[in-house]
């Protein structure tokens, strides 16, 4: 065969491979669509029974906490849903919707809510949060990110771990920034996989039989880094982690002025 028919015969081949190619992306495209389409509704259902049932007096108060924790549940759902119906990709940080943010009230009510989680596996949170001055700890950032890489962090400390094993959650208000630290007693992480662990799609290979596609500390890194923040690693293999978050506190923010 000629050079010329064997560039021609390369040339079909890669515009072949190019349509296979275009052609899967499509299609995931399209059930992308459809998936998000289809967890939109059921999302909205639960938001709307919860603002419903919120708005009788006469709920006894345990039922009108859990409602709350539905309903706080089901926000942060719908606004997921809303960043992947608007085309949101791994590799685009997005808009951040600013406001005051009381950490305090964030890292206490998501507690709340994956103590079912944690209860599920015999296993115990606790959580370090100074709540005695009234001052709360503040920043100014976006409530349903921020919360959502809580709940990746303290998701993957409850998955990770043994039964009737401990995760801690402790807030701790420094003179210029927030630091949250999540710790574990689960396998720990490899020094290797410390480097790696918040690269997209990254697992360590004794936790890959669990659920997950390792998105969740990626997704967590860029939430912190949008906020002008940090996150962090501390593990030795088999004596668990400790992953610590740091963002910057609210400019007028009682203890800030100290900075």
């Amino acid at each position: 065969m000629s050079t010329t028919s064997q560039d021609r015969a390369g040339h079909e081949l890669l515009v072949r491979e190019i349509g296979r190619i275009n052609g899967e992306l499509a299609s995931q495209r399209r059930l992308s669509a459809m998936t998000v389409h289809d967890l939109a509704n059921p999302a909205q259902v639960i938001l709307g029974l919860s603002e419903l049932l919120l708005d009788h007096q006469s709920l006894d108060p345990v039922v009108r906490r859990r409602l709350e924790q539905m309903h706080r549940s089901a926000v942060t759902m719908s606004a997921m849903i809303s960043d992947l119906s608007h085309g949101l990709t791994l590799d685009d940080h997005g808009t951040i919707d600013l406001e005051r943010v009381n950490l305090v009230e964030l890292v206490t009510s998501v507690v709340e809510r994956t103590r079912v989680l944690a209860s599920a596996k015999n296993m115990k949170l606790i959580m370090l949060v100074e709540q005695n001055d009234n001052l709360g700890c503040w920043v100014d950032g976006d409530a349903v990110k921020l919360e959502r890489a809580l709940v990746n962090l303290i998701g993957n400390a409850i998955k990770f771990s043994p039964p009737g094993s401990r995760v801690s959650i402790a807030l701790d208000r420094g003179l210029d920034d927030a630091k949250i630290a999540v710790s574990d007693q689960g396998p720990g992480i490899s020094e290797q996989g410390r480097v790696r662990i918040f690269e997209v799609f990254h697992r360590e290979e004794h936790t890959a039989h669990l659920p997950g596609q390792g998105l969740g500390l990626f997704i967590t890194r860029q939430v912190v880094e949008s906020h002008g923040g940090s996150i962090s690693v501390e593990s030795t293999p088999g004596h668990g982690a400790t992953f610590l978050l740091s963002v910057p506190l609210a400019v007028d923010e009682p203890f800030a002025e100290l900075a």
